[in-house]
């Protein structure tokens, strides 16, 4: 609704049937990179249950295969890595020979290692760790997210005209990193930095981009970066819940996003109130 309240008030409220139901999960493929651990791996499984057709996509290949296997028949593993543009047509290419389309596109691949501008030495920092955060986390998000939205243009449009939908992963240290984080909180800007201007190229064609920012969940790469003290000490900066998130949590509410199709161009927090210090 535009205009002031008197001016609202004063026209006739016009009112546009809505879709009889949201979006239906069930029968949907959804193509999850970073589906082989922590937040991807909890997607796949979550989306599995709901009746969707997953597709699983991880550098490592074997563990791809083995949580497919364990999803069934509807789920697809493949090893790739995303920072390749062929390796990422390949997995489109299987999928489609599979399930014949791609619906959902979830992001949640991604890796954390410690950057700094200059060195305990008081060197000039190299660029050979930025530079692996840069094809991993950034350009295999925007590969995937290429290859996946060419094959939805090409879907069916429903009674709202949406064709597909495309969900990002940042992370809160987009916004306030701690020292060290430079080269990682970088990545996840850059990655909600493409949120609106990818929305806005697929305006009135049917897709829809959103990028979840999550703070503290409990994944393998959290338990790589980060000690059990340091995790107990951090979850005194949650507001409520003082845990750390489930992978459960974060699959459904892309599942929520996914459903709701006013839900567009938007990156929101799914932190419990967390602001990371300084």
């Amino acid at each position: 609704m535009w205009g002031t309240p008197e001016t609202a008030r004063s026209r006739k409220t016009c009112h546009r049937p809505a879709p009889e139901e949201i979006m239906d999960i069930r029968g949907k493929t959804v193509l999850v990179a970073g589906g082989t651990s922590g937040l991807g791996e909890g997607v796949a499984r979550h989306f599995s249950a709901r009746g969707a057709n997953v597709v699983i996509v991880g550098r490592r290949g074997a563990v791809a295969a083995r949580i497919a296997a364990d999803l069934g028949v509807n789920a697809l593993g493949i090893g790739a890595d995303i920072g390749d543009a062929e390796a990422v047509a390949a997995v489109v290419a299987a999928t489609l020979d599979r399930f014949g389309t791609i619906d959902v596109n979830v992001n949640t691949a991604g890796i954390l290692a410690p950057v700094v501008l200059v060195t305990e030495a008081g060197r000039p920092s190299d660029t050979t760790v930025l530079t692996r955060l840069v094809s991993t986390n950034l350009i295999g998000t925007f590969n995937v997210m290429s290859h996946a939205a060419a094959v939805m243009l090409g879907n069916d449009p429903d009674e709202d005209g949406e064709r597909g939908v495309i969900i990002n992963t940042s992370s809160v240290a987009a916004h306030e990193a701690t020292t060290g984080l430079i080269g990682y909180a970088a990545t996840k800007a850059a990655i909600e930095g493409m949120t609106l201007p990818a929305a806005r190229e697929f305006a009135g064609r049917g897709i829809r981009v959103n990028t979840i920012v999550p703070g503290g969940f409990d994944t393998p790469m959290v338990d790589d970066y980060v000690d059990e003290d340091t995790k107990a000490e951090g979850v005194k900066q949650f507001l409520n819940p003082r845990r750390l998130g489930t992978p459960d949590e974060f699959a459904a509410f892309a599942a929520h996003i996914v459903e709701n199709r006013y839900f567009n161009a938007a990156s929101p927090r799914l932190d419990a109130g967390y602001r990371m210090p300084p």
